[in-house]
């Protein structure tokens, strides 16, 4: 099969391109927001006030012994600013972006402060944010002071976390959308194949798209699906030519076999003819039992008259059988799925026993049916391999088997169809009872 030559990047390019791009993302929003916080300013009139404040501190504290400037300082703290004096100049916090545009109104005004080296800063104790700083002093030490009402402009602790937070939310939602969208195709490829492998063979291809290397994935997979298709097909009308050449032999042979004379004879092929018809019948059944359920859509089918049905069709043809359970019961099934599997039941219930019972148990939940005999039964440790295909449990049953082994194969199968269960248990005679659990939803 040949593709037209494609550039797209591959998986692993693509990782690589959402984590540069995360990266991108992430130092694009750190700088702006930066930006935003040394941008910060406040009213022109607050700027005017705080600039006349620290120069007049200045000057005053500047005139006394260094001795008498912390009193000084004090004397000068205000309802607005409160003013302190430090030999050295303290440790800024660990977060306390500088205020440059307003260091620069406030130089504006008073220009003296230009040759103080002033410092801005903006700090959040608790939910509450404050303008802070210092200007240094002729003799080097240092005049600290803060703003003793919270900033009007901002919430700042509060928007300070939120705006730390913004890069990292940004981050895992751009990169969680990219790779979203990167491994779609892998999540319609894993459906398709879900899909494929409980027989559903979807004839839509799944769209060839996403990274190099997932699109060849699905190139192939839509190439397996196809030649699927084509052998389930071929598979289908293989099963139907080979099921009419052998009925068509086998009916001649019941003809001819009534002619001959000798009964003893007559009846031995006739035997050997039936024992043939219903090998050739489970085979045709188990193989085309998935095609057949796929093919036939689900109606609703009143249970309680196909089982009651049933056991009369028994004692018709001289057989011993009972039906326990309710007149009716509505259930959403495939009808002819279901009735080949409760036939298969009720015949290996009379090969291997005298009478049958067929038991019918509705619960808001579920429907049960359950086929018990008088047979010999199967032993426990025997009975997972018995609902294997192409198993026969001679020595479990006690009598001759006919068939390839496939009659309760052919039963799981089907109640798997309806995503029932199906379980082998004892039944109170003693003998066999297969249960089939269907579910009301």
């Amino acid at each position: 099969m040949s593709r037209a030559p494609h550039f797209a990047l591959g998986l692993i390019g693509r990782v690589f391109a959402i984590l540069l791009l995360a990266v991108l993302v992430e130092y694009g929003a750190s700088t702006f927001l930066y930006e935003r916080a040394s941008q910060f300013s406040v009213r022109q009139d607050e700027a005017h006030r705080l600039a006349e404040h620290l120069l007049i501190a200045s000057k005053l504290i500047e005139e006394q012994k260094p001795a008498d400037r912390p009193d000084e300082a004090a004397e000068l703290t205000t309802a607005r600013y409160a003013i302190a004096w430090r030999a050295t100049l303290p440790r800024p916090p660990a977060v306390s972006p500088s205020l440059d545009k307003l260091a620069r109104q406030i130089v504006d005004w008073e220009p003296d402060l230009a040759q103080r080296d002033l410092r801005v800063s903006l700090t959040s104790p608790g939910r509450d944010g404050f303008i802070a700083g210092a200007l240094k002093l002729t003799d080097g030490s240092w005049i600290t002071f803060r703003t003793r009402q919270p900033v009007a402009a901002l919430d700042l602790a509060f928007s300070r976390i939120l705006l730390a937070l913004t890069p990292a939310v940004a981050l895992i939602l751009i990169g969680g959308l990219l790779l979203r969208q990167t491994l779609r195709p892998m999540r319609d490829l894993a459906r398709a194949a879900d899909r494929v492998g409980h027989g559903a063979v979807a004839i839509e291809p799944v769209p060839e798209r996403g990274p190099g290397e997932v699109r060849d994935v699905v190139v192939a997979f839509n190439a397996m699906q196809a030649r699927i298709h084509r052998l389930i097909a071929d598979r289908t009308q293989a099963l139907a030519a080979v099921g009419h050449d052998f009925r068509t032999p086998l009916a001649r042979l019941r003809l001819r076999a009534d002619a001959i004379a000798d009964d003893d004879l007559r009846h031995s092929i006739q035997h050997d003819v039936v024992e043939m018809g219903q090998m050739v019948t489970s085979l045709l059944a188990y193989l085309a039992g998935e095609d057949e359920a796929d093919a036939e859509t689900p109606a609703s089918t009143d249970l309680a008259v196909m089982c009651a049905t049933l056991v009369d069709d028994v004692r018709d043809r001289g057989g011993q059988a009972t039906y326990h359970g309710p007149d009716h019961c509505e259930l959403t099934v495939r009808y002819v799925v279901l009735k080949r599997a409760l036939t298969n039941l009720i015949d290996n219930a009379l090969h291997y026993g005298d009478r049958v019972d067929v038991r019918l148990d509705a619960t808001p939940e579920t429907v049960t049916i359950a086929v018990e005999d008088d047979g010999p039964g199967i032993a426990p440790d025997d009975r997972a391999r018995a609902l294997e295909p192409f198993v026969r449990l001679d020595p479990a049953r006690g009598r001759d088997t006919q068939g390839f082994g496939l009659g309760l194969a052919i039963v799981q199968r089907a109640v798997a169809t309806h995503n029932g269960r199906f379980t082998l248990d004892t039944a109170p005679s003693g003998g066999l009872s297969a249960r089939i659990t269907l579910p009301r939803r």
